[in-house]
């Protein structure tokens, strides 16, 4: 059974979530449920039309943009591992199997884990560490082989 000063109770608990001014920043109910209960009785339509955070297109235009270099990457790696021969020995062949097999995951992991710890930064950091992925990752035996084959087809004429 409910006693008289239950609601006055009631009413000193809802005044304890409220801060001085809110009602001015049309904030007059307490943030205790209400933007779950926002969020489910919005439609699809509502949810795309939201206001993105600033700087996110330029964030997705960049993902975007450095995504093809990064995938030529991984497939110029899968021909440069086909160019160099391993060693005779088992272990050591093991060794350089195990090696080839890193080099031609490291542009799709560089990419991912830029992706990933780069999520709230701005985007100039996200293009910084995507480029300097770029140039630590160059498939150098084969962009090697090319500058070798150039030298060489200068020098014939």
């Amino acid at each position: 059974m409910a006693r008289p000063d239950d609601d006055d109770r009631m009413d000193e608990d809802d005044d304890a979530l409220r801060w001085a001014g809110d009602e001015e920043r049309g904030r007059a109910l307490p943030r205790l449920g209400g933007e779950r209960e926002v969020v489910a009785d919005a439609t699809d339509d509502e949810l795309d039309d939201a206001d993105e955070a600033p700087g996110s297109g330029g964030r997705r235009v960049a993902t975007v943009a450095f995504a093809v270099p990064y995938l030529a990457l991984a497939i110029g790696w899968i021909f440069s591992v086909q160019l160099v021969d391993s060693p005779s020995q088992l272990f050591g062949a093991v060794l350089w199997q195990f090696g080839e097999f890193l080099a031609m995951l490291a542009a799709p992991l560089w990419f991912a884990a830029t992706l990933t710890l780069s999520r709230d930064s701005r985007p100039r950091v996200r293009v910084g560490w995507l480029a300097l992925g770029i140039l630590v990752l160059l498939p150098w035996p084969i962009i090697l082989r090319f500058l070798a084959a150039l030298q060489f087809a200068g020098s014939l004429t």
